[in-house]
């Protein structure tokens, strides 16, 4: 039996999309913080996710961890994320 990564993911530049992620994640949690992203430290992303969740998981403003944390790892990577 022979699986085929899925299309989409040979597209993705994982760069691109650990910036776009981490650009979204970051001012998300500025934004409850009352901060600017430039006053927070940089943190991985997986840190950033697990923050979130933390802070805003019982708001239901984000989908479930396990969901949002298994797609994020799809799309990067354990080496990125």
């Amino acid at each position: 039996m022979v699986f085929k990564t899925p299309d989409w993911r040979r597209a993705v530049d994982k760069k691109i999309a650990a910036e776009k992620i981490r650009a979204r994640l970051e001012k998300r949690l500025a934004n409850f913080l009352g901060c600017e992203v430039g006053d927070m430290p940089r943190f991985k992303i997986g840190t950033l996710i697990n923050t979130l969740f933390l802070l805003l998981g019982d708001t239901h403003e984000l989908g479930g961890y396990f969901a949002s944390m298994g797609r994020t790892l799809k799309i990067l990577g354990n080496e990125i994320v």
